[in-house]
């Protein structure tokens, strides 16, 4: 049986001069539920209170399978355990593991990759807690490190495709790649991979999709119920690092692209020294849409008497929330996120200052947007989208949380992603969270001051104001202004960078999200690699020029719609990834379950804002029950 062995989670490393946490710890799941089988009295706010004779323990857990689960066990429940384990085989997953604790009994024939049998050599209820504690903080933390394979190789002088870029969508690309047979590197500027992730994201940091929509790699587990974390998201980039380690450069930046389709000699820099690649391909997997932070010092802000901190990477991780009046300053996604860590973790009130009302979608709604069929024309059926955004809107009344500019004729401002959180609408139902309009001109001791009039008292103060916007690089690249709207430059050379995200996103298939658009277009990539019909679809109808610094969500879009009218392939293959997509959500939960869970877990945020109990009648109600049917 495994014995545990502790966690450091404060070492560091540095990248381009700023150090980070090299351990990722997932805080959702680290928190496991509890079910107590041994008889050892346990208090724990962890602990699910549950008959274990009744016929609805698996029943209960299973409305709880969005968390892992850990059984204490001891000699004489072995028959209950193993029944109980066996009707619950299908929800333990890579993402979703359970582990019994065993304090006597022998119970080690149960184990296999997703249930771990741990011995414990104590039967006090604070050693138990203890050791449930260290499992977890080893079992689902990511240690950033494995993110730099630290390959001394030398740099090849020749392959097929070369990607430039270690982020999500150039690990992506390789990892398909890899699987059509086609040789390719990959080099990465930074120290180590995993673009925003590894740079931006923290420990608290989930996708702003749902998780059937941003899966990196397929395996065959049960897709994640709510969205995927900071640690998930960098232990599948990892398996795509080990997948690829010979053929992955960090620390190594691409200079110059010359040369033209099917024979580009790309020059990079590598430890001082110029090295240059002869290719067929290159797939340009960089960033040109967030840059650095914004850094922002306020008027009078050395008379603050509280803390300011940026609410990127982990600089708010020290922050002691508990009891804290906060003030986010933004409303894009990272505003949205640190508004949800301000609040689960104790935070008394949260004020979001804003110079316009972003838009936040329920979770169901998103849920949907994936997970609901589409017609022959990669739409959704109209009635249903004006039944949900109707129920969206309802909720926005309900909760009287302030609705955006734009609703409800446009979803979302132009530039602006539309985050996704449930405990916006009940935080603003309960008086716990409120946003104003206006923009931050000081800070005064207790607070700060919003158009030079408006005082709002805060003990935190968070900078979510956004990132300058990166130069394209294109240009410097390979002198090239202009690109086609499927994300060619040329044959052969693809520009898989992120874009102004517009108001078209809502009813495409692949949504807002980048890697549902790589996926697509390494299709395309692959098709056309060894394949003469490239003129051919440039000259069919859609498929136009537009210029590189003004690329949007929408052109491809358009891209992809022309593709798919003009080739049965493409046609086939985006419904192929609509399907595979839809198969990870059912697999996890049909609708009718997820209605169920969503629930529950609506009802749960109540109590955990409110500090007590809440009859049903007190909460915001849940006005998603009559989608199930």
């Amino acid at each position: 049986m495994k014995r545990l062995r502790p966690v450091n989670p404060h070492n560091s490393i540095d990248m381009e001069g700023d150090p980070v946490s090299d351990t990722i710890l997932n805080p959702l799941l680290s928190q496991p539920r509890i079910i107590n089988f041994s008889g050892v009295e346990i208090d724990s706010p962890l602990l699910l209170q549950v008959e274990l004779e009744s016929e609805r323990l698996v029943e209960t857990i299973r409305l709880y399978g969005d968390r892992p689960f850990v059984y204490i066990v001891a000699s004489g429940q072995e028959a209950l355990v193993t029944e109980t384990l066996e009707s619950l085989a299908k929800i333990r997953s890579t993402c979703y593991p359970h582990a019994l604790f065993v304090l006597s009994g022998d119970y080690s024939k149960m184990a296999d990759d997703d249930l771990q049998v741990i011995s414990i050599e104590t039967t006090q209820p604070e050693d138990i807690l203890q050791a449930v504690e260290d499992f977890c903080r080893q079992r689902f933390s990511f240690d950033l490190n494995g993110l730099d394979n630290q390959n001394q190789n030398a740099l090849p002088e020749k392959t097929e495709v070369l990607i430039v870029g270690g982020g999500i969508t150039g690990l992506y690309g390789a990892h398909r790649l890899r699987a059509a047979g086609v040789l390719c590197h990959v080099v990465e500027a930074r120290d180590i991979v995993g673009g925003i992730w590894s740079q931006y994201a923290n420990a608290t940091s989930q996708v702003n999709t749902s998780e059937g929509a941003y899966r990196l790699i397929e395996r065959e587990v049960r897709a994640n119920r709510d969205h995927s974390t900071t640690a998930e998201i960098l232990r599948d980039m990892s398996i795509i690092v080990a997948q690829i380690k010979d053929n992955l450069f960090t620390r190594t930046r691409a200079t110059r692209i010359e040369g033209s389709s099917g024979a580009y000699t790309v020059t990079v820099e590598r430890e001082g020294s110029s090295h240059t690649i002869a290719c067929k391909g290159v797939i340009l997997a960089i960033n040109d849409r967030i840059g650095p932070p914004r850094e922002i010092t306020w008027r009078n802000q050395d008379q603050f008497n509280g803390l300011v901190c940026q609410g990127i990477s982990d600089k708010a991780r020290d922050v002691d929330w508990q009891g804290k009046k906060v003030a986010v300053i933004g409303m894009g996604a990272f505003a949205v996120e640190n508004v949800r860590t301000a609040l689960e973790n104790g935070a008394e009130h949260v004020t979001v200052v804003c110079r316009r009302h972003g838009t936040v979608c329920p979770k169901i709604i998103d849920y949907l947007n994936f997970a609901t069929p589409y017609d022959e024309n990669f739409l959704h059926d109209r009635k249903s989208n004006i039944r949900n955004m109707m129920l969206w809107k309802k909720l926005y009344d309900l909760s009287g949380a302030t609705q955006p500019e734009c609703w409800m004729g446009k979803i979302k401002h132009e530039g602006h992603t539309i985050s996704v959180s449930d405990i916006w609408f009940i935080a603003h139902f309960l008086g716990k969270l409120a946003t104003q309009s206006g923009t931050v001109t000081g800070l005064y001791d207790h607070g700060l001051v919003v158009d030079y009039d408006t005082r709002i008292e805060a003990d935190v103060i968070v900078n979510c104001v956004g990132f300058h916007r990166n130069s394209p690089v294109v240009k410097q690249l390979c002198g090239r202004d202009t690109m086609y709207n499927n994300n060619y430059i040329d044959k052969d050379l693809m520009y898989l960078a992120d874009a102004y995200i517009d108001d078209d996103v809502f009813n495409s298939f692949f949504g807002s999200s980048v890697l549902e658009m790589t996926k697509f277009y390494m299709d395309v990539f692959i098709h056309f690699f060894n394949n003469q019909e490239f003129e051919t679809m440039i000259n069919s109808a859609g498929i136009g020029q537009i210029d590189i610094n003004d690329r949007r969500w929408s052109h491809y879009i358009a891209g992809a719609e022309s593709l798919i009218r003009n080739y049965p392939t493409f046609d086939d293959a985006a419904r192929k990834q609509i399907d595979k997509r839809t198969a990870n959500f059912l697999e996890a939960h049909d609708l009718e379950t997820y209605v169920a869970a969503n629930r529950r877990e609506w009802h749960d945020l109540h109590e955990m804002l409110s500090g007590r109990r809440m009859k049903e009648a007190e909460c915001l109600p849940y006005v998603f029950d009559k989608l199930v049917g």
